[in-house]
């Protein structure tokens, strides 16, 4: 089931929800429309689990820069430019795929089991940047009046790099971006 999960991700993410048909995803899948039903039981919920399989791909790389920051020694500098700079640096490898957060976002703005995983994954972002910005702050580490505004501008800067970076020919714009929101810090 995983190698059918797979493929449907990468076929909601290449073609988008509304354009991506049952016989889409009966070819990309290999598994019959009967079997993807029963498996999955509509086009909508294979979406949902393959949003949610996108999520536990790609997530975990973050999450451990955030952790690492967070739960390392007391003693040790937070060093917060270098810890974003890192999770930018995930986003922008990952961006050519296009950021099924993102796309989702776009595409089913109106639909709330899309919309719940989308505020899902924003919120554990944003948490775990204010986080890392405030542990920077208390420390005396970085000058951030506002730690939580601060890791909202972080967020919403990571969703428009997916974009760019997946529909964006240079790829230099986007490693520019970063290298400049990461001096900015």
């Amino acid at each position: 089931m995983d190698r059918v999960l797979r493929a449907a991700t990468r076929t909601f993410l290449e073609r988008g929800f509304t354009a991506t048909s049952m016989s889409d995803l009966v070819a990309a899948t290999g598994m019959n429309r009967a079997g993807l039903y029963s498996a999955f039981g509509s086009k909508h919920q294979l979406y949902i689990t393959a949003l949610n399989r996108y999520r536990e791909d790609t997530e975990p790389e973050m999450r451990a820069l955030a952790r690492r920051a967070l739960d390392g020694d007391p003693d040790d500098a937070v060093d917060a430019p270098r810890v974003i700079g890192d999770i930018l640096e995930v986003v922008a490898r990952h961006s050519k795929e296009g950021g099924f957060v993102v796309r989702a976002a776009v595409e089913l703005a109106d639909d709330p089991a899309t919309m719940r995983r989308v505020q899902e994954a924003w919120t554990e972002l944003e948490r775990d940047l204010t986080s890392i910005l405030a542990k920077a702050a208390d420390r005396g580490e970085a000058s951030i009046a506002d730690p939580r505004r601060l890791a909202r501008t972080v967020l919403v800067f990571i969703q428009g790099a997916y974009v760019v970076g997946h529909a964006d020919e240079e790829e230099r714009r986007l490693a520019d971006a970063v290298a400049g929101l990461t001096d900015l810090l």
